[in-house]
């Protein structure tokens, strides 16, 4: 129960619509509005989900997404919130079913994320029909947008997406895990193990197959321009074996960003410094 837990139910994160902070806020030099609604999954699960508004109309929109055990607060306990503020983007962000105050029990990184990612950009785009969109994903969130980014590939609203600290897959994970902890445990007991988890991690997420996710393939047809991130230090999801590897099949234009830090440390002023350059570049690509 516990391994099926790691994987689909991880530690969920209580907090009340006040720890977001006033609807009404000074952020990067201008008076941001926030907006709370919700969005109706496909599977009618309800998503809490905030908008944070520059005074002046824009059309510029960040989405965020949040990791497996996180949830939108991230957006107001990081620079995230400033640097959209910062470039005169509408930051959106919701948190995925089964995390935060959404409804559900559980997530699947990145599988059924995916289409929660595509309801809240419909959103967006009901109420801005003109919005251009920046997807900026932090792990599993990462992996939502780029998965979303190949299941959703004609939707031309999305002009980039900043991917930080994405897995490569599930499969990558395990083998980093075992590398880790159990280098030398037998190939055949291995098997049975994660043939075990496999049925037990399916019949919690409803059918769906977790521990099948891959990236690899979404990278491989990404048009989108594309930052990477990575932590020098990070051993949940190291660059080597992840951010690095992705990013060099990945099929649009990309950059890979590494820093001192690991999987959830914070990450540098630098780094928000180059993700408000590419926010700039993916914004401005048309203008």
């Amino acid at each position: 129960k516990q391994l099926v837990n790691t994987v689909v139910r991880p530690p969920r994160v209580a907090y009340r619509l006040s720890d977001l902070g006033q609807p009404r806020k000074k952020v990067a030099g201008d008076t941001l509005e926030r907006e709370d609604f919700e969005v109706v999954s496909s599977r009618g699960e309800a998503l809490r989900c905030s908008r944070w508004r520059p005074s002046k109309p824009t059309d510029r929109h960040v989405l965020y997404l949040h990791s497996n055990s996180s949830c939108r607060l991230a957006a107001v306990r990081s620079p995230l919130l400033a640097t959209a503020a910062s470039v005169g983007a509408t930051l959106v962000a919701f948190d995925f079913a089964g995390c935060g105050v959404s409804d559900g029990d559980h997530v699947t990184l990145g599988l059924d994320e995916r289409d929660q990612v595509a309801k809240v950009v419909a959103r967006i785009l009901e109420d801005s029909p003109s919005a251009k969109i920046v997807v900026w994903g932090r792990s599993m969130g990462a992996a939502s947008a780029l998965l979303y980014g190949q299941k959703y590939a004609s939707q031309t609203a999305v002009r980039g997406l900043i991917l930080d600290s994405p897995f490569r897959s599930f499969d990558a994970l395990k083998n980093d895990v075992l590398a880790r902890a159990a280098p030398k445990a037998p190939k055949c007991g291995v098997a049975c193990l994660v043939c075990c988890l496999r049925c037990s991690v399916r019949r919690r997420a409803k059918g769906v197959d977790v521990l099948g996710v891959s990236c690899e393939p979404a990278a491989r047809k990404a048009t989108k321009p594309a930052l990477f991130l990575a932590g020098s230090r990070d051993v949940l999801a190291a660059p080597a074996t992840h951010a690095r590897p992705l990013e060099a099949l990945y099929g649009g234009p990309s950059t890979l960003l590494v820093f001192d830090g690991e999987h959830n440390s914070p990450r540098p002023r630098w780094v928000y410094d180059r993700v408000r350059a590419f926010l700039e570049a993916a914004f401005s690509d048309d203008d």
